[in-house]
């Protein structure tokens, strides 16, 4: 997993709310991640600010 290129995506789509959505984040990530990929991954994008938004919100 490139943690750097996914979190540069989800950078991108947060810019304007600070928030993504999961089904944008599964999107950005490989079907084959590691539990400890994705724990490094949620840690991530608190440490840089950025909100998981619950896609019902949507709707």
């Amino acid at each position: 997993m490139d943690l750097q290129k996914i979190m540069a995506k989800a950078r991108d789509v947060a810019k304007s709310s600070g928030t993504i959505t999961a089904e944008q984040l599964n999107g950005m990530c490989p079907n084959n991640m590691q539990p400890e990929d994705i724990a490094a991954l949620f840690t991530a994008l608190r440490a840089e600010g950025i909100r998981l938004k619950d896609d019902e919100a949507e709707k």
